[in-house]
């Protein structure tokens, strides 16, 4: 069983984890289906919609039911025009999801923090390869 803080951590990055990955869905029309960008975000958003189902198994283990919302992220990222400063925006919640897991792993149970220590790896190579898209996006 989970202790009732994390378990409201849990929700509230499930809810950014599932705004991230709505979000990708929207991004990938910015660019040619199969081009090397479509690719780097539809290989994030399977890892965002993977991760919101790591994240509902830990609630469901904890008897905890989970959030159906979806993150602020979301409308925010959607409302912005044009594929960097979408992607710019997508390093940026990718980089808050970090810090949040960096904040939460010391009090996280063994299960809990090997999965959200494999989501924040997840995330950071999802920066990288954000990054590389951003550089060979035209300015």
């Amino acid at each position: 069983m989970s202790a009732p803080g994390n378990t409201d951590f849990f929700n509230r990055m499930l809810e950014a984890e599932r705004a991230g990955a709505k979000a990708l869905v929207v991004f990938m029309d910015d660019h040619p289906r199969q081009s090397d960008a479509w690719k780097v975000l539809r290989a994030i958003q399977n890892d965002e919609a993977h991760n919101c189902a790591l994240i509902g198994k830990l609630l469901e283990k904890a008897g905890t039911p989970y959030s159906h919302a979806t993150g602020e992220f979301y409308e925010k990222a959607v409302a912005l025009q044009g594929a960097r400063e979408r992607i710019q925006y997508l390093v940026r919640g990718l980089k808050w999801a970090v810090k949040r897991f960096d904040e939460a792993l010391p009090t996280l149970g063994p299960g809990a923090r090997d999965v959200f220590a494999s989501m924040r790896e997840s995330h950071l190579r999802s920066i990288a390869a954000c990054e590389r898209v951003l550089q060979a996006l035209p300015r």
